[in-house]
């Protein structure tokens, strides 16, 4: 028998992780969290129910231009898995694991690193499941208050 389905030769990994909510105050989470290397900037918004959401890459580092693409892009976030992740701290430790963009198969990272202060987080680490490799990484996140934030309701985490 033939069978034409990836999902079905190549399941999608679930996330090791558990949702947890998240009731501390180590992260501001009224905002999003971005990242700037080069000539790019990626960001992730935080929620209190423990659920993270990629929005995305953007090739500036200006970030109004990141904000009006996020406003231009609404209807699209949350649509992919590989948008969704949980994040879980302890003490002054972060750890996310998110769904990655597919190949066969959509497989996951975990990304571990510290907490600065509350507006800035040091990731360290991150950990590939396809490969089972992990990694050093110097990735600096900074807080931005943001208040149209997505909603977090998705139909890959409960």
């Amino acid at each position: 028998m033939y069978l034409s389905c990836c999902s079905i030769l190549f399941p999608d990994e679930k996330l090791s992780m558990q949702r947890k909510n998240y009731t501390g105050n180590e992260l501001r989470i009224d905002g999003y969290y971005y990242c700037q290397e080069e000539n790019s900037t990626s960001c992730i918004f935080p929620y209190r129910n423990g659920i993270i959401l990629s929005a995305g890459g953007y090739s500036t580092l200006d970030l109004d231009v990141v904000e009006k693409e996020i406003f231009d892009n609404y209807d699209t976030f949350g649509k992919d898995k590989w948008d969704w992740g949980v994040f879980i701290i302890t003490n002054n430790q972060i750890e996310y694991e998110k769904w990655t963009v597919p190949t066969e198969s959509i497989s996951t990272r975990k990304s571990t690193g510290t907490i600065e202060n509350d507006t800035t987080f040091h990731i360290t680490e991150q950990y590939f499941s396809y490969n089972n490799k992990k990694y050093s990484v110097d990735e600096v996140w900074h807080f931005k208050q943001f208040d149209n934030k997505p909603d977090s309701t998705n139909n890959y985490i409960k």
